[in-house]
């Protein structure tokens, strides 16, 4: 069994709202080189579904906890 990382979780759910754009890159120093990793964590931050790791990092590797699946869903569905 393999863990889904922050990036993956977050584009999946980018995906699912229909890829929408980010007004502008998120200033993660650590974004990835996957230009579609960068535009969901981008939209993500923008919208408030997810927040980084720090100030300045997302950690688009790290391992996405159940506890961040469900804030990040809480925080999409709370959009609408």
């Amino acid at each position: 069994m393999t863990n889904c990382n922050r990036a993956a979780i977050i584009t999946f759910i980018w995906r699912y709202a229909g890829r929408p754009d980010a007004a502008s890159a998120a200033a993660f120093a650590d974004l990835t080189k996957n230009e579609e990793f960068n535009a969901a964590i981008s939209w993500a931050a923008e919208k408030g579904i997810a927040a980084g790791t720090a100030d300045t990092t997302f950690t688009p590797w790290g391992d996405c906890h159940r506890a961040d699946v469900v804030s990040f869903l809480y925080n999409y569905a709370n959009l609408r």
